[in-house]
Order: C-alpha cells, then sequence, then structure tokens
C-alpha cells in the first residue's frame, strides 16, 4: 500500500486546523513546514522555520528533508487546499502508479478551473523518483522563486520532459481568500504580491534558457523544447506587461532605454534594433510600447528564439541586423553589456550607431576605431 503524504509550507494556524483534517480523512499523512505563526496542528510531522524560504523551496525542503524516507508520493500545495473528496490517496496513488509506474511523473488534479488552474501545478502530486533527483537532486521544483511562476514552471518541465498527467477528473478544492470574498491577508502581499514581479521576470528570463538546471540527477531525459517554444501563450509576458510595465517606466532599465531611445530621434535617426532579448529588454516593456523611433527587431544570440517575438518585435539573429539596415543598436542588457559590445561594436565601421546605456568609460555612441583612437 502507497504511503501518500501531503506536505505543505503555512503561515496559519487556523488554516490548518480547518482544512488539515479533511486530508487525514482522505488517508493522507501530513507535514507542514510552519513558519510566521507557531501552533499546534493537525499533522504528523511540524517542523517549524525561522525564515520563509518561499514556496517552491518549502516544498523542496519538506520533500529533501522532513517527509520520512517511507514516502511514495507527495502531494502539495497551500493550507487553503481541500482534497479531492470522491478518491481516497490510495486510489490516487493506484491511478497515479498506473501511469508512472516508476515514480518519476508529476500528476496535477485539474477539476477545479478557479484561477486558469488547468494550466499550471498548483497542487501536483510527485513520485519519489521525480522528487528525489529532479533539479540536480534538489527537489521538484526550482527553489529561486518566492511565490509565483515556480508552479508554471513545473507545468513546462514536466510537460517538455513527458512526464506531466493533468486530469480534470480529479479535483483539489482551492479556497483562496479571493474566492471566498476575504480581504487580502497581510502575508499575501508581503510573500507573495510583492515578489509577483520578479518571480515573473525570473520566469522569463529561465523560459528563454530552457529551464536550465531542471535535469534530473542520474537520469537519461529529453527535454522537448520544441513543445514549449510551441505552445507556451507567452501568458507571463502579457502578465508582466498588464500588471506591471507601467511601474517599469519609473524603474532605471525602462527610463535609460527611453532616453536612448529619445536622443536618438532627436538625432535623426528612425531605423533601430534593440540587441538582447533578455530580462532587461523585459523590463523596458514601457519604453518599447510607443517609441519615438521604428524597432525594427530585437537581436538576440540565443537561436531557439529566432523567429519568436517580443513585445510584438520579431527576434532575429545579430548577422541580421546588417540586412535590416538600422540607424542604431542599442545595447540592452546591464550584466552582459561588455559582451554585447563586442560583438556589436564592429557595426560602427558600417556607419551604424552603438548605444551602450551603461558604460561610462566609453563614449555613448563608439566605433572601433573611436575606442582604438
Amino acid at each position: 500500500m502507497a504511503e501518500v503524504w501531503f506536505a505543505i509550507p503555512s503561515a496559519s494556524v487556523e488554516r490548518c486546523r480547518e482544512r488539515l483534517p479533511a486530508w487525514r480523512d482522505m488517508g493522507y499523512r501530513i507535514a507542514v513546514l510552519q513558519n510566521v505563526e507557531r501552533g499546534e496542528i493537525p499533522a504528523d510531522l511540524v517542523v517549524w522555520s525561522d525564515t520563509y524560504p518561499g514556496w517552491a523551496e518549502s516544498i523542496n525542503i519538506l520533500c529533501r528533508d522532513i517527509v520520512p524516507a517511507s514516502a511514495d508520493i507527495v502531494v502539495s500545495g497551500g493550507d487553503d487546499m481541500l482534497p479531492d473528496p470522491d478518491r481516497s490517496a490510495q486510489q490516487l496513488a493506484a491511478e497515479y502508479f498506473e501511469r508512472f509506474p516508476d515514480g518519476f511523473g508529476v500528476m496535477q488534479p485539474a477539476g477545479d478551473q478557479f484561477m486558469w488552474a488547468q494550466n499550471y501545478c498548483g497542487s501536483p502530486w510527485f513520485g519519489r523518483r521525480f522528487f528525489e533527483t529532479m533539479y540536480g537532486g534538489a527537489g521538484p521544483m526550482h527553489g529561486g522563486y518566492r511565490h509565483n511562476w515556480a508552479d508554471y514552471e513545473l507545468y513546462w518541465v514536466a510537460r517538455c520532459l513527458g512526464v506531466l498527467w493533468m486530469r480534470t477528473d480529479a479535483t483539489q478544492y482551492h479556497a483562496h481568500f479571493s474566492r471566498e470574498g476575504e480581504e487580502t491577508p497581510e502575508w499575501w502581499k508581503q510573500n507573495v504580491g510583492a515578489a509577483d514581479r520578479a518571480d515573473c521576470e525570473l520566469f522569463l528570463e529561465r523560459k528563454q534558457a530552457a529551464f536550465p538546471g531542471h535535469a534530473p540527477r542520474g537520469l537519461d531525459v529529453t527535454f522537448d523544447i520544441e513543445d514549449l517554444l510551441r505552445n507556451e501563450s507567452g501568458v507571463a509576458e502579457w502578465h508582466l506587461d498588464r500588471n506591471h510595465a507601467s511601474a517599469a517606466l519609473t524603474q532605471p532599465v525602462a527610463t535609460r532605454v527611453q532616453e536612448a531611445l529619445d536622443t536618438l530621434a532627436a538625432r535623426g535617426a528612425r531605423r533601430v534594433v534593440i540587441y538582447g532579448a533578455g530580462t532587461h529588454t523585459l523590463k523596458a516593456a514601457q519604453a518599447l510600447a510607443s517609441p519615438p523611433v521604428d524597432i525594427l527587431a530585437i537581436a538576440d544570440d540565443d537561436a531557439r528564439r529566432h523567429g519568436d517575438k517580443l513585445w510584438g518585435y520579431p527576434i532575429v539573429a545579430l548577422d541580421d541586423v546588417e540586412r535590416l539596415r538600422p540607424d542604431a543598436i542599442v545595447l540592452s542588457s546591464d550584466s552582459f553589456e561588455d559582451k554585447l559590445w563586442a560583438k556589436a561594436a564592429g557595426y560602427g565601421s558600417l556607419g551604424i550607431d552603438v548605444i551602450r546605456l551603461y558604460a561610462q568609460t566609453l563614449p555613448e555612441t563608439s566605433t572601433p576605431e573611436e575606442v582604438a583612437a
């Protein structure tokens, strides 16, 4: 008989007392990583954490360090989740192992369609082989997110590995505060709302690189990058633009890009290529929404992204720039500006201005000849 654990982080004694009994009644054992608020709750294992490691890393800690070695399956989520009311833990576990006999897979009950839930893994089932090996053995999820978007990365990693089972015939009800008509809790504002923009940007950065570090330790698996590139809907780009682009204009990235484009327009430049399709350009969303010049394309060195679009602009190879005949290239990166400059500076000899946003040691527009002088 499979041993199934419901393992979650929680900052609320009240919510645990209210909802954990339902999991126990359906045959789950329960482990909780408690933070913020300490108290007795109906769980088999309770471990206190002085700090909140974030949702995904909390799940990694639970799987790696807290849930006993006898556990065959870990089900996670939050203290606002309820178990499927029609199938016991044993019934669902049997169905899981019919699909994933070796325990390497993710099953997400997705009958509850609240909050676009059929498109991410917010209360996933992990077999032991999955949670012991993924991300090089660190745990089943990427631990760098504070809260949001970790479940969306999990969805795409599992899907592209061919080990995702989204089940609309099974339901784990999400009793989210917004669904219940409650006010936004303070803990949510501090740990979810305040981190959403950074988490979204992290997802976009990692998506562009096919979620680096996801590979399972000791297993030879294939990641279907074509599925990601072809079918991921761009929801994070839309979310960042819709919810955070207006704030981005007040940030240094958007301001620098806007000022560079305004300066080029004042000089008479009309045709511009942005070089760099990473996080920096994502943060420049508002500056690129209604630019004072014609943005011909966004050049990037990642060949997997060529042919895609970012903010509506085609992503092309740097080698395509000469064909596009721009008046200027704007280097859109802070951390990697020197590398972009090394690759793009030669276009100055073709009469194309190459604009650096950050370097103080070089003129704003420089050709290799000017640097040598």
